[in-house]
């Protein structure tokens, strides 16, 4: 069953980017009472894994005035990432998200300027520029008060969507009630072996005994946890966040679902920076996440409980770095970003002894 909003979504197939034109593009900004477009330019710009992203310089009509740039987001042209993300409902999570709730999530985002989609999956979104701000980079991670502030904007989110089970209006993100949204048994037991003999030669023993407990023991991960779900990124990593001088803006929410806040903490402290500068920044992190909490009025969530998630969710980012990896378009980066997940988190894993939660 399609998630897509029924509002978004037309009878005509979405334009590429080298199709966009004027005509499609006024349709879809002047809703927002953007002036008219009388020409623009595209730019490619961004390297996702799941998708293309491209700026549009535009050029307005005498007297119609609006955003100089734009930034636009497409289906990826590779046919196996365009599975994945079919299988997921990738793209019409993050236009929903868009459309329907970042205005609510409590978190910096870019600003939404419209979208479109098509019955074959296509989809085209439309998204304030925020350049000079830059993606971070997941091989530097952030600095000091760049991971404090990503902290603090994870808690804005888990506490906008906090009890999100008793939320209708929130249904449509729920992926299952497993611990890690998206990743059943199924997925890491498939990639694993996959990965293994991909990377065979770049492995280490403490990595392949993680990840061949995990394999083995994965329904003791995959258990819901008892605390109260809310609306996660389970993406969230450096990569993903646009960073200014004085601003962090949290983009790509293809994977939004209904999980533990949690996931998303332990998955950025843990994959952001070295086992070192993580080890030395811990404590301090899981405190400020907790204390956001308290302040946006979170109540029923201790910081014992949350120690206990964030203990088990160090496993989260060795699905991401081994499932990811199998499932979209191999590229050089790709392979390094993967490896280098899958180190950290593995020495994620044994520095908080949590393989001892998989023989629970």
């Amino acid at each position: 069953m399609s998630i897509a909003p029924a509002s978004l979504v037309g009878r005509v197939a979405v334009p590429r980017p080298a199709e966009l034109d004027c005509d499609w593009l006024n349709a879809v900004l002047g809703e927002r009472g953007i002036g008219e477009v009388a020409s623009l330019d595209v730019s490619p710009v961004g390297a996702g894994q799941l998708g293309e992203t491209a700026r549009l310089a535009l050029r307005y009509a005498p007297g119609a005035s609006g955003p100089a740039t734009v930034i636009a987001k497409f289906a990826s042209a590779d046919a196996a990432s365009r599975d994945v993300a079919r299988n997921w409902s990738l793209y019409e999570r993050e236009v929903r998200f868009y459309d329907e709730l970042a205005s609510r999530a409590g978190l910096r985002t870019a600003g939404y300027y419209g979208a479109r989609m098509d019955a074959d999956g296509g989809f085209v979104l439309l998204l304030e520029d925020l350049a000079p701000d830059a993606p971070g980079d997941q091989f530097t991670g952030l600095s000091l008060p760049q991971m404090t502030q990503g902290v603090i904007e994870g808690a804005r989110l888990h506490a906008a969507f906090r009890n999100a089970d008793d939320r209708p209006d929130l249904a449509w993100l729920d992926a299952g009630r497993i611990a890690q949204p998206f990743y059943q048994p199924e997925v890491l037991r498939a990639a694993w072996p996959a990965f293994r003999d991909r990377y065979a030669d770049r492995l280490d023993a403490r990595q392949i005994e993680v990840c061949d407990a995990l394999a083995e023991r994965y329904e003791v991960f995959a258990r819901p946890r008892s605390s109260a779900r809310c609306v996660t990124h389970n993406d969230y990593r450096p990569d993903n966040m646009l960073l200014g001088p004085d601003r962090l803006t949290v983009v790509d929410w293809q994977s939004v679902a209904l999980g533990w806040g949690a996931v998303d903490i332990a998955y950025l402290i843990g994959g952001a920076c070295d086992p070192a500068e993580r080890r030395a920044l811990e404590p301090d992190m899981l405190r400020i996440y907790h204390d956001e909490l308290v302040r946006l009025g979170v109540d029923d969530y201790t910081f014992v409980e949350l120690q206990q998630d964030y203990r088990h969710f160090t496993f989260a980012g060795i699905n991401v770095a081994v499932g990811a990896a199998m499932l979209v378009q191999r590229t050089e980066r790709g392979d390094r970003l993967f490896l280098t997940m899958l180190d950290r988190f593995v020495t994620h894993v044994l520095d908080h002894d949590a393989l001892a939660l998989l023989r629970g």
